[in-house]
């Protein structure tokens, strides 16, 4: 009886050494989307990849999109390091054209996450970059808080 109390008493102290965490798995996303003659662009499709799900939206009259926060359960064992990588990434198509920018990606333990939220604004190009610039397309949008996201003019 005591060979099988020992392992049962082990596995026992695994399991209620075990760790909860409410961490939010997406951040709020919120942004604008410009031409490159500062006119809003409308009817976008925007798709907002974080941590393996995406979700889409589309942008309305005055360019405008956003996406709520998302938050998961997780429980996880700590014996060691545990880390995690917190990617998130925009794809916006309009016109046949489609652009993906890196918002995030950061490394974090069980308890943290990437940023809370993203303020976006975006200014397509004029033309579509070639293949070699393709890659490159973080130019196109700049970070900032979410009021100067709303309160953003592309012109003066």
């Amino acid at each position: 009886m005591f060979r099988r109390f020992i392992p049962m008493m082990i596995v026992g102290a695994f399991l209620q050494s075990g760790c909860v965490a409410h961490t939010q798995s997406q951040p709020m996303v919120e942004g604008r989307l410009f031409d490159n003659q500062g006119h809003a662009v409308p009817d976008a499709n925007i798709i907002l990849q974080s941590n393996g799900t995406a979700v889409s939206t589309v942008s309305d009259q005055d360019g405008f999109f956003s996406f709520p926060a998302e938050y998961e359960w997780s429980f996880f064992l700590p014996i060691g390091p545990i880390d995690k990588m917190n990617r998130t990434e925009l794809l916006i198509q309009v016109l046949g054209q489609q652009y993906a920018i890196l918002l995030a990606s950061v490394m974090s333990g069980p308890f943290g996450s990437g940023p809370a939220e993203i303020g976006v604004v975006c200014t397509l190009p004029a033309t579509l970059p070639t293949p070699k610039q393709a890659n490159d397309e973080s130019d196109i949008c700049q970070q900032m808080s979410l009021n100067a996201v709303k309160a953003f003019r592309p012109f003066p």
